[in-house]
């Protein structure tokens, strides 16, 4: 099996998997065989329906359980004329659900309020503060994207006179804790519910619900425009893009292009992004969204999607583009400070950092960018009055979850999965948890890593008409990648680092026909040594489409070389 420079050994679908003559004929041989690959994703029949997604696809209602139950009993609550209050999150999901359900609530006459704890001085969840004061506002409490363990929390807000639901997609504590007076709508409950509703993220969940108090209120008002921010929500929680989730970013896209709330509109004019797609959402949107919370007060990422006012739209864009401008800056700052205590030549085979004052809110960002460029398990620790907020990564073949978990008695709070995790500890437990985690990892048998490529593509092949017929895959996210091809036989004619601090690698590689592409590599300045001019290499590659002073190119980003 050929291994790349990533040390990621090669696996070509199309090498294994041949896909049937009947799909060739429809689709053409190359779409047939990306379709074919993605046959989990789409089903093994490969159907229209689950090809093009479509509202009329979507998962019955009746079959989410205590769907119909919990949707009814909020609904005799709004008849009743009851005041309701939002408890949302600070992260992308949480401010997209607060601000979703507070527009559908508001188009029907009901009066809301909404609460978003902060990150810095409340931290993730429920406080008893917070639940406090809305019990003197409101007589229902709705809980958005936490909740689901926050049992003594959930018991205080039932203590202080407050109707109590929780609408939420984190893994629970316990799956059989359940209180009669606690209204929970989590799919991660239930064993027996059909899977792709346990993809779902909370603002999807909350979609979810608006279609059942539209059924239980007899009301006559369309859903579809809100599908705008379900899908920004969806794409930035990075769930699973299976059957419900594909189509709810799908349709959402179109009402993104349609740009009817304000908000979205606002913060488009500041991107200059003419027509929005999946990608454009993970990497121009969400981070807008997400800024407010990482650095100031999420509400007003709230605020810009509930506005009806296009003045004051412009100016919560105009805050946020200046957060993310902010962030990045604080972001790049703290890699490169985090990067001064590690071996470049030789990373350890887990990566712990820490410092005093660095910013909660993009360690995890750090964390990202540390993995993604080292290949290893990272932890970037906040450190504050001795004490310590960690945001962790890992590998697809290191749970890191597992191994935290056995060591959790050094944590003050922990929790995550298997390649994400956050705790808090005390600064004089960071020696020891440095010493424990280098231990573990000795210990751990790696597992080889793998490189899927869809199939044998020559870069000749791409133009802007052949880069199009993609597009039926979309939208691409989270378990729908986007595809990667193999070109073989390329000649280097030159190459050379590029961009700040020369991370990435720019190539001109000569096929045999001696047509020259140019082609990047992000990240990749530590292979730098073992290429040279002249050298014949095979690339794992994405075609991307480029336009620029309206000429349209197609540009190649590489995800691996094999020399």
């Amino acid at each position: 099996m050929q291994k790349g420079l990533t040390g990621q050994a090669w696996i070509v679908l199309s090498e294994k998997n041949n896909p049937p003559d009947y799909l060739i004929k429809k689709y053409g041989k190359v779409l047939a065989q990306l379709l074919y690959n993605r046959q989990e994703l789409f089903g093994e029949n490969l159907s229209e329906e689950s090809i093009y997604p479509s509202l009329k696809n979507l998962l019955n209602p009746s079959l989410f359980i205590k769907l119909e139950e919990i949707s009814g009993k909020l609904a005799n609550l709004i008849k009743k004329g009851k005041r309701i209050a939002i408890y949302g999150d600070y992260d992308a999901d949480g401010i997209t659900s607060t601000a979703l359900l507070s527009n559908f609530l508001y188009d029907i006459g009901v009066k809301v309020r909404y609460y978003i704890p902060s990150r810095f001085s409340e931290g993730y969840g429920l406080n008893k503060a917070a639940i406090k004061k809305i019990s003197t506002l409101a007589d229902i409490l709705i809980v958005l994207d936490s909740g689901t363990s926050a049992y003594e929390e959930l018991q205080f807000a039932i203590d202080n006179g407050l109707q109590v639901f929780v609408l939420d997609h984190h893994e629970p504590k316990d799956k059989n804790w359940f209180y009669k007076n606690v209204n929970i709508l989590n799919p991660k409950l239930f064993d027996n519910i059909n899977p792709y509703f346990k993809h779902l993220s909370t603002v999807g969940i909350v979609f979810y619900l608006m279609i059942m108090l539209r059924k239980h209120l007899n009301l006559n008002i369309k859903l579809k425009p809100y599908l705008d921010i379900v899908s920004i929500g969806t794409i930035a929680d990075v769930v699973p893009l299976t059957r419900i989730n594909r189509i709810l970013v799908k349709e959402g896209i179109k009402e993104i292009n349609k740009r009817h709330r304000v908000g979205i509109k606002a913060l488009l004019q500041n991107i200059a992004l003419s027509r929005v797609n999946s990608f454009d959402i993970s990497f121009h949107i969400a981070p807008r969204i997400n800024a407010a919370g990482r650095l100031d007060d999420a509400k007003k990422a709230v605020k810009l999607l509930i506005t009806r006012d296009f003045k004051q739209s412009k100016i919560l864009a105009n805050e946020l583009e200046a957060l993310n401008k902010k962030r990045q800056k604080i972001t790049e700052n703290l890699l490169h400070e985090c990067q001064k205590s590690i071996n470049e030549k030789s990373p350890e085979e887990i990566i712990v950092v820490h410092g005093e004052n660095w910013h909660q809110g993009v360690i995890g960002i750090v964390a990202g960018r540390l993995l993604e460029k080292y290949k290893v398990p990272s932890i970037v620790l906040a450190v504050n009055n001795g004490k310590a907020v960690a945001s962790v990564r890992s590998t697809p073949n290191i749970n890191i979850h597992k191994i935290l978990h056995k060591h959790s008695y050094l944590f003050e709070k922990f929790g995550g999965h298997s390649m994400a995790a956050g705790f808090s500890i005390k600064t004089s437990n960071i020696p020891k948890l440095k010493e424990v985690l280098k231990e573990e990892i000795k210990h751990i048998k790696k597992e080889e890593t793998y490189l899927e490529i869809d199939m044998e593509i020559p870069l000749s092949y791409w133009n802007e008409k052949t880069f199009k017929q993609l597009s039926i895959l979309e939208p691409f996210g989270e378990q729908n990648p986007f595809p990667i091809f193999l070109a073989r036989g390329l000649r280097i004619e030159d190459f050379m680092t590029v961009g700040k601090e020369n991370l990435h690698l720019k190539f001109y590689l000569r096929d045999e026909n001696k047509n020259v592409y140019q082609a990047l590599w992000w990240n990749a300045k530590n292979y730098v040594n073992k290429l040279s001019v002249g050298m014949k290499i095979d690339i794992a590659y994405i075609p991307k489409i480029s336009i620029f002073n309206n000429k349209t190119s197609i540009d190649f980003i590489i995800s691996d070389i094999a020399i």
